[in-house]
């Protein structure tokens, strides 16, 4: 069963983010449960592999289970933007929500639109085969492939699966509360086509908050400055004007396990994870297969307060606390400064130990040595909070006093899982060829090594190291 409910409840005695998201609204009383409940997906990227398919149910299923009143769907459905791949996500919804009804026959909305792999008007043909794979699975020629695609009939495509109409920018009102969704186009690639025009004939009740979609990544808002693929800042000046306006959108595939994928500011945003494949930003020595993550959101909106639950669908598990938005007289505590100030920093369990061992790969004149560190996850499983990723220093000092440091920064190999399925040890190697004084020493009975391991929270913070001294290299290749 599902256990939205009772985790978001003990998540927000736990968070104590107790300033609220919305400064300027007055809430009513809570009454019972949800006033609202949203399921929340980004960029399917449905293809001619099945488990493309088998994942959407997957998710499709959770939200039916936790009875949601709506699923909202950020664009990117059809990863080649394809008819015949927007299909597959019509039928597998109508087989979860025959006649857009849930559990009991109640009514679950689409709030689905288009992004660019929709309908970017090229279908996404990358000239590495991709063209002719497609052509063999449907059967056709590159004229019939050309004649499936979304981009030249993506209206009659979408009101002929969907049984609405198709508009730039779509607004519907799902128990009460605003939501609109803004339709990428191939005209208004970077910005919001006919949002400004909505806009001014739209007046939502500034005792809710409401609700806005687009598929590119709203400027310098979610996931900072650095998030790939923003827009021009069009549609975050027009939403500026808007506190009590909550955005979600897709595009940049970021792990919802990054504590700044939500933003604070004029509004609030939230970078929503792809359910497809998640990846992870510069800057790291390993990367995680992101084709195994299951990730998307639930959204509860109470009288009070708003909760968003990220979710791990293929553990059925929350991938950390829940977001809660409460209702105060100032303060934004989801802005990145103020949760940069406020961050927990990740620490290693009492007595945990760090092994750390050189090898040798190899002959005599091409030797290459690199360090075997294993280490404890921290997961935040028993108290405390979980690490975002490692870093690891290592200090290579040589005969005389020379000195040289390395740093590289790791993620768990199941980082993109709920905490009880990212358990156990770690264990990374780290190539020391970067130390070229150090290496050119014939014994390392005349330089050391010493090795610190630091969990790290999303926004820079680190807990207490681990630290090793290296012994002597183990010969193991020739």
């Amino acid at each position: 069963m599902c256990e939205i409910a009772d985790m978001t409840r003990r998540d927000f005695l736990k968070c104590a983010l107790a300033a609220g998201a919305f400064p300027h609204l007055a809430f009513a009383a809570p009454e019972g449960g949800a006033d609202l409940r949203i399921g929340i997906l980004a960029d399917l990227h449905l293809h001619d592999d099945a488990g493309t398919t088998r994942k959407l149910e997957r998710a499709l299923r959770f939200f039916r289970e936790a009875r949601v009143d709506g699923v909202l769907v950020c664009g990117d459905i059809a990863h080649n933007g394809l008819v015949p791949q927007l299909e597959e996500f019509a039928a597998a919804w109508q087989i979860v929500f025959p006649g857009d009804c849930g559990l009991d026959g109640m009514h679950v909305e689409k709030l689905f639109h288009y992004g660019d792999h929709d309908t970017g008007g090229k279908c996404h043909f990358r000239g590495d085969g991709t063209a002719e794979k497609l052509m063999e699975h449907y059967r056709c020629t590159r004229a019939g492939l050309d004649g499936m695609a979304i981009a030249p009939r993506r209206r009659e495509t979408w009101e002929r699966l969907f049984g609405e109409p198709w508009a730039p920018v779509m607004h519907k009102r799902v128990k009460g509360y605003d939501f609109v969704l803004s339709q990428y186009t191939a005209e208004g690639h970077n910005s919001a086509l006919g949002l400004g025009d909505f806009l001014k004939g739209f007046n939502p009740d500034p005792r809710k908050p409401f609700f806005y979609s687009q598929h590119r990544v709203l400027r310098n808002t979610a996931c900072g400055s650095g998030a790939w693929g923003q827009d021009n800042g069009s549609a975050k000046a027009m939403l500026s004007r808007h506190p009590n306006c909550c955005a979600f959108f897709g595009h940049a595939h970021q792990s919802a396990i990054r504590e700044d994928a939500i933003w604070q500011g004029a509004f609030t945003a939230v970078q929503v994870p792809s359910l497809s494949c998640v990846t992870q930003e510069p800057g790291h020595a390993n990367k995680p297969n992101g084709w195994m993550a299951e990730q998307g959101m639930v959204l509860s909106v109470y009288g009070d307060r708003m909760v968003i639950q990220r979710m791990d669908f293929a553990n059925r598990k929350p991938l950390g606390p829940a977001w809660e938005l409460l209702p105060s007289s100032g303060g934004m505590p989801f802005a990145h400064e103020t949760r940069r100030r406020a961050a927990v920093r990740p620490e290693f369990p009492a007595g945990a130990t760090l092994s750390a061992k050189m090898e040798e790969r190899g002959k005599d004149g091409d030797l290459h040595r690199s360090l075997t560190l294993e280490f404890p996850i921290v997961n935040g499983i028993g108290g405390g909070v979980r690490a975002y990723d490692y870093e690891v220093t290592v200090d290579a000092i040589c005969f005389g006093g020379n000195a040289q440091r390395g740093v590289k920064r790791y993620f768990s190999p199941k980082c993109h899982f709920a905490p009880s399925a990212d358990t156990g040890t770690m264990t990374v190697t780290y190539g020391l060829d970067e130390f070229k004084a150090w290496n050119s020493l014939k014994s390392r009975n005349w330089g050391a090594l010493h090795v610190a391991v630091r969990p790290r929270e999303t926004f820079g913070g680190v807990g207490r190291a681990l630290e090793a001294d290296v012994k002597a290299a183990e010969r193991i290749g020739t």
